[in-house]
C-alpha cells in the first residue's frame, strides 16, 4: 500500500525539530540525530567536517617544533 506522503508520519515536513544528541567540539554547533560525527573514546564528538577536525586538534593539542626539545 503506498501511503500519502502528506499525511504520512514519516513526511520531512510533518518530523518537527531535529534531535540533538551531542555538541561539537571543533565548532561547538549542535550535532543533530542522522548526521555524520567522529567520536571519541572519552564521549567527545566533532562534525566529520575538516573545518572542525582542524578547530579541535587545533584547540586540544599543544604546538611544537618538530625535532625540539621543550
Amino acid at each position: 500500500m503506498i501511503e500519502n506522503p502528506i499525511i504520512s508520519d514519516r513526511h520531512p515536513i510533518r518530523q518537527g525539530e531535529p534531535h540533538v544528541i551531542g555538541y561539537c567540539e571543533g565548532c561547538g554547533g549542535e550535532i543533530v540525530e542522522g548526521e555524520s560525527i567522529i567520536e571519541f573514546l572519552d564521549g567527545l564528538m566533532i562534525h566529520y567536517d575538516r573545518y572542525c577536525a582542524m578547530a579541535f586538534c587545533l584547540e586540544a593539542g599543544k604546538e611544537k617544533t618538530a625535532g625540539w626539545d621543550d
